[in-house]
């Protein structure tokens, strides 16, 4: 089903109005969608395989790319379909896509329009409170504001230092609710994991 023309030209989340009002799509169109999400939430973690407490040029190109491309297949599939559930999709799909939100930090006004979206996963039990925290604080980190739960960190001299957290007193019991570890948990497992590894 096509949408008309005037609605791709509202913003993103003026474009709830102009989706069909019932699902459209076959069976078929489904298990597509899941196919391309699953496909491009591999290459999402595949560019960030070898990431640790160095990123060359190459990696963020690599990166930029990628995530790019996967954004704007997003961002086209919401705008016709609304955000992937667990039910169109599975569970697989929707976190892809949820990584593509989360790693679309060349726009962030798509990534906040998806803050609700990725809050209403959760509570339908298609998404982890993981990903609520994370995009709530990479959002957060990007206005230049202290984060909420404590989950982002910037590269400074090689090393990953924990963005600021606004109350900090309190970040365990927000982290507590969400289903994340307490911090010192948390820290040592970033220690441990991101030498190798990508950032959260």
């Amino acid at each position: 089903m096509s949408l008309p023309i005037s609605c791709y030209l509202l913003p993103l989340a003026a474009l709830v109005a102009c989706r069909p009002a019932a699902d459209a799509r076959s069976p078929q169109d489904l298990e597509t969608a899941r196919l391309k999400l699953e496909a491009l939430g591999r290459e999402d973690q595949r560019v960030r395989e070898d990431v640790g407490a160095t990123v060359d040029l190459a990696q963020i190109r690599a990166m930029m790319a990628v995530d790019s491309a996967n954004t704007t297949w997003l961002k086209a599939y919401v705008a016709k379909w609304g955000w992937p559930t667990k039910a169109q999709v599975g569970a697989e799909a929707v976190q892809a896509a949820f990584l593509i939100v989360q790693h679309a930090i060349h726009d962030t006004a798509f990534m906040r329009a998806m803050l609700p979206e990725i809050e209403q996963g959760y509570r339908r039990g298609d998404l982890d409170g993981q990903a609520v925290a994370l995009l709530t604080d990479r959002l957060e980190v990007k206005a230049g504001r202290p984060q909420i739960y404590g989950t982002q960190l910037s590269l400074k001299d090689g090393k990953w230092v924990l963005d600021p957290i606004a109350d900090s007193a309190g970040v365990d019991a927000r982290r507590r609710r969400m289903g994340l570890p307490p911090m010192a948990e948390y820290l040592r497992l970033v220690d441990s994991m991101l030498r190798p590894n990508t950032p959260p």
